[in-house]
């Protein structure tokens, strides 16, 4: 009941500010509009629908809200799609003539429900563009459906009407309001009871409005709260009066809710965008805050979606924009300081709540919920990019999560991720506990399972990756699961095993590129699994190769670079004890990599490496494009 609680109390901030929509009404999809004269003749059909070529999206509007449909037919008020609005709808050739039989039957019923229910609405109506409006459902046909302007795109989209020379919708009219308000009075006596959301005592909703928005759930709208099965029937209480929320509270949450996972705009590339919601995987993240600034302080700190991350590391044009300012927030939180120096405006004790939602069949699923201090909020998020610090750091940087979800993900598409991560990974970043082992394992997974693309410059051993592995090991030791800490850059001091194979393994590697060139199939290609997972299968062998590789290296550019090689890797043995570890458990398997990763740093940033190094790899590339 906090999450109803929390969303009530939004919805009535936005009411106190005018910005909450009218009681009874949501935002509705509306495709197209039909305009009348006053005596409801059609005058013409106007698209509302915004982008450009095949990326035609509707305008999300405030309307009275959708019937709750199941398989029946329940007509909406003023607008609808076409098959309620004018009795028509795309013929399906693929079934039989049986079914569509039974389709075009189900139209009429369809069709004749919108006209009953505002035959009852509107039937004593002196509003001039209602009237209209009625007048055009009584003398309207079906099979006048051609003649209209964009009969054919408007076909099962939203419709509603408005009136010839008016730029608001028939349903916007003070009467229509009246009319549904009277609606709703006479329905049958509701019973009451407490409000687990409010406290109070009144009318209590039987069924609660349906949520839209949540990607993956039913176009038609899933519910968050619901009851629908005889086995949910106790002491005589059956669907909503098991957990009685009032219609009012109701109405109130799912409208907050709804507002949420509305769209408020499109970007360049013809897709919707949101304020306040982003996607996790499969997870529909929607956030807010008791402040509406802090609320893009949030959205800066997950980092937005794939199609819209700002890069903390691109020029800025323009640094008067909301995006500057911003940015130059986030620059500052990267940087170490507080919340109250980089955003002094912000108020730290502003509560924030964040709320993760997945499909569950007809209903939604709360993959996480967590609610905080907005001070505490990105002082977790600061942790948090502490504990993935890389020298250098990995890029992006300070890294989206969905970007982090994308290195677990096969073939890095975010429709891979694994689904129950998402909620678990943002759960630990918010309170500062481990991250889920389940992170780990999924990470030391894909480098082992994936393979290098030089084309896609995809690396298995991503900087991101590694990162996460080092995020892991650290906060297991900072809650006292292992016993020794993660460095952040190359440290030539330990002593651990794994960290040093992980280097030895990088420095082999490289010992191979200078002897015999860009290969097919590298050592990190056929080896690096194994190498990690059970080191003593592996490294007598590699270590006798790289005898010979040191061999043809002391040919092709002298003895220098050989011995460099060899000293090398008579420096990291040596501190590895007499025989090679025969496994490695996957805590190991993270340091291995992260020693694989900061050796390998020293050979890019060509740090301490001999000049002779890239003459070897040049004589080695150019042998190999002869042969």
């Amino acid at each position: 009941m906090t999450i109803l609680q929390s969303l009530a109390r939004r919805y009535e901030r936005l009411a106190l500010d005018g910005k909450a929509p009218i009681p009874g009404y949501a935002p509705a999809q509306i495709a197209f509009t039909i305009v009348l004269d006053r005596d409801g003749n059609y005058v013409t059909t106007n698209d509302e629908r915004t982008g450009e070529g095949k990326k035609l999206r509707p305008r999300v509007v405030p309307a009275p809200a959708a019937p709750k449909r199941t398989v029946g037919i329940a007509s909406g008020a003023f607008w609808d799609k076409t098959s309620y609005v004018l009795g028509c709808s795309a013929i399906d050739d693929t079934v039989s003539d049986a079914k569509q039989a039974r389709d075009a039957e189900r139209l009429l019923k369809e069709h004749a429900a919108f006209l009953e229910r505002h035959e009852k609405l509107l039937g004593d109506t002196e509003d001039p563009a209602c009237h209209a409006m009625l007048t055009f459902l009584r003398n309207w046909t079906p099979d006048r459906y051609d003649t209209l302007k964009d009969a054919e795109a408007m076909l099962d989209q939203n419709v509603a009407f408005r009136l010839e020379g008016e730029t608001s919708y028939v349903h916007d009219s003070q009467a229509a309001r009246d009319a549904l308000r009277a609606e709703s009075g006479a329905r049958d006596a509701v019973p009451e009871g407490m409000c687990l959301v409010t406290g109070d005592i009144a009318p209590i909703a039987r069924l609660h409005p349906s949520i839209k928005g949540v990607a993956g759930a039913q176009s038609a709208g899933a519910a968050l709260v619901s009851f629908n099965l005889d086995s949910f029937t106790s002491y005589g209480k059956s669907q909503g009066a098991n957990a009685p929320v009032s219609e009012a509270a109701a109405f109130a949450y799912t409208t907050a809710l709804n507002g949420l996972l509305t769209p408020t705009g499109t970007n360049s590339k013809g897709r919707s965008t949101y304020r306040n919601r982003v996607m996790l995987g499969e997870t529909t993240v929607p956030f807010w805050a008791e402040h509406g600034d802090a609320e893009s302080i949030v959205r800066g700190l997950i980092g937005g979606e794939e199609e819209e991350f700002v890069d903390l590391d691109a020029p800025q044009a323009d640094e008067q924009t909301e995006t500057a300012k911003l940015r130059d927030v986030l620059t500052a939180m990267q940087e170490g300081k507080p919340l109250r120096d980089a955003a002094p405006a912000m108020d730290p004790a502003s509560r924030v709540y964040v709320l993760g939602l997945s499909p569950n069949a007809a209903r939604l699923s709360v993959r996480f919920w967590m609610e905080q201090s907005l001070g505490d909020f990105a002082q977790h998020f600061q942790q948090h990019w502490a504990d993935m610090n890389l020298d250098p750091k990995p890029h992006p940087w300070p890294p989206p999560i969905w970007r982090l979800l994308l290195e677990l993900a096969p073939l890095r598409d975010s429709k891979n991720i694994p689904p129950h991560l998402s909620g678990e990974v943002m759960r630990a970043i918010l309170t500062g506990l481990p991250y889920p082992r389940a992170l780990l394992t999924q990470t030391l997974m894909r480098i082992r399972a994936d393979q290098d693309n030089e084309e896609k410059r995809i690396e298995k051993v991503s900087d991101l990756r590694v990162a996460i592995l080092k995020a892991c090991l650290t906060r297991m030791y900072r809650w006292k699961l292992i016993a020794e800490d993660v460095p952040v850059s190359l440290d030539l001091t330990t002593t651990n095993s794994a960290y040093r194979l992980g280097r030895l393994f990088s420095v082999l590697e490289r010992l191979q590129g200078a002897a015999l060139g860009q290969r097919n199939a590298t050592v990190r290609d056929r080896f690096y699994a194994s190498a990690s997972a059970t080191p003593g299968l592996v490294f007598p062998s590699l270590i006798r190769n790289a005898k010979n590789h040191s061999k043809s290296v002391r040919t092709k550019v002298g003895a220098g670079l050989a011995e460099w090689f060899e000293d090398q890797i008579a420096d990291i043995v040596s501190g590895l004890g007499s025989d090679f570890p025969k496994t490695l458990p996957l805590e190991d398997q993270g340091r291995f990599a992260l020693g694989y990763y900061h050796q390998r740093d020293v050979f890019r940033r060509k740090k301490d490496v001999p000049v002779e190094l890239e003459a070897a790899e040049a004589i080695a590339d150019s042998s190999n494009e002869e042969n």
